[in-house]
């Protein structure tokens, strides 16, 4: 194939060159037929795939908080709340209840406003720590867990955040819904990685990355054992 082309290898500079163009050809065809060694076959297959996460429906995998393990969370220090062994915090300041595990960590999925209310409505038909008034939290009633003295790490694809609400409540989400409507198609939501409102569409396939905390005023237990 090659015996017409005369290539002067006696000459030191057309030499070097000719060779290092055969070293980059090596390099280049090595890695595609290269035959793994036993060690690096066992490697790939116990290393995870992200797109098979089957944690995460809706991401495709992508979301750090489910592919990488949940950042560690410290305790709470603050007289205000109080973790009860039934998974909800009773908040002393405003004399409410909250359920700890918001509904992505329970069904692994965000909501819309529309699907947080029919969520609202399964927890209170199972009785959920024995009580039936769980319902959404009103945004005064959200903004006031933010504390930008807390901070709990909240990852999302590439990206580390940091949401600024007490540990007691663990690895919480960013985003949540709040009861109040915005107009017809709109309701709010609440930000705790900055601590703002904000307006959403309520339903169709926009979520938001927006989920649930339920609530329930405290003294609301005895009525629901009625």
């Amino acid at each position: 194939m090659f015996e017409n082309t005369a290539v002067p290898v006696e000459n030191p500079v057309l030499r070097r060159l000719l060779m290092a163009v055969l070293a980059a050809a090596v390099v280049w065809v090595s890695p595609a037929y290269a035959e793994e060694t036993p060690a690096e076959k066992s490697t790939a297959a116990s290393s995870p795939d992200p797109k098979k996460d089957k944690a995460d429906y809706e991401f495709g995998g992508q979301i750090l908080t489910l592919t990488e393990p949940p950042p560690e969370v410290g305790p709470s220090d603050n007289p205000r709340f109080q973790a009860n062994p039934d998974g909800t915090i009773t908040d002393l300041k405003l004399n409410l209840i909250w359920i700890k595990v918001d509904s992505y960590q329970a069904e692994k999925k965000w909501m819309n406003w529309d699907q947080g209310h029919a969520y609202i409505k399964k927890l209170n038909q199972q009785k959920f720590a024995g009580a039936d008034q769980w319902r959404l939290p009103t945004r005064k009633e959200l903004s006031s867990l933010y504390d930008e003295t807390k901070s709990v790490p909240w990852n999302y694809y590439w990206t580390k955040n940091e949401v600024h609400i007490d540990p007691v409540f663990g690895n919480s989400h960013c985003c949540y819904w709040t009861s109040e409507s915005y107009n017809n198609k709109m309701a709010w939501g609440f930000n705790f990685i900055r601590g703002q409102a904000y307006p959403s569409l309520k339903g169709g396939h926009t979520k938001s990355l927006t989920v649930i905390r339920a609530v329930r005023d405290a003294d609301e237990k005895a009525a629901s054992n009625q």
